[in-house]
């Protein structure tokens, strides 16, 4: 419900962590219903693995509006998170407001190298969409098969529940990480009785797949 003071609304689209997104339609419908005086955020650090025709980054939505800013990241499909850098995309007006307020050298020049050489790699950036594509169905099946909640994922994670199966989330998480795979509770999401699972290089992903059949003995 939206406030008579509020200002900003924030949106994740591709979703974390649930995985989810909007499409294209819902999405315009959104800014539609929201007052002019609203900045719309939208936060596109999944996009790259949405191949669904129905789905629209924010950038290709919204290039020419006055109240919308995307936001970017090389965190996710670039892999880079440890270098903390990504960007945004809006109206000159609001860009300079930002520029008034950020600190002095918030990038470093290694990471500035780093995310100018990976937008570049256009190569490697398919063969990580094709690699999480492979994987996200073999998961998938795996998960599915166990009778674990969860939907076909569009990005790099999934968010399982275990509610219709003889193991919690509490008593998964801790087998996992007995065997050297760490998740994440979601607790702290508000989202009980479940866990977020990244999709990880091929060893990984089959080390996990092999845990998680031990786990229920399937």
């Amino acid at each position: 419900m939206l406030i008579k003071k509020q200002k900003l609304f924030f949106l994740a689209n591709p979703n974390n962590p649930t995985g989810t997104y909007l499409n294209k339609d819902e999405v315009l419908i959104l800014r539609k219903k929201l007052r002019s005086d609203i900045l719309l955020v939208i936060d596109d650090a999944y996009f790259e693995y949405i191949k669904d025709p129905e789905y629209s980054s924010g950038i290709d939505l919204f290039s020419k509006s006055e109240n919308v800013i995307v936001t970017r990241t090389f965190s996710k499909i670039y892999g880079l998170a440890g270098l903390r850098i990504g960007w945004g995309y809006g109206p000159k007006k609001l860009i300079k407001k930002l520029y008034e307020i950020k600190p002095p050298f918030n990038v470093s020049r290694p990471a500035l190298f780093a995310a100018t050489q990976a937008v570049l790699d256009t190569k490697w950036l398919n063969k990580a969409i094709e690699h999480n594509n492979f994987w996200a169905e073999k998961i998938f099946d795996v998960i599915d098969e166990i009778g674990i909640a969860t939907n076909r994922t569009n990005v790099n994670f999934f968010l399982l529940n275990f509610d219709f199966v003889n193991q919690s989330a509490n008593k998964v998480f801790n087998k996992l990480a007995n065997s050297g795979i760490l998740v994440r509770q979601m607790d702290v999401y508000g989202i009980k009785n479940s866990l977020r699972v990244t999709i990880g290089n091929s060893k990984e992903n089959k080390k996990f797949i092999s845990v998680l059949r031990k786990i229920f003995n399937v």
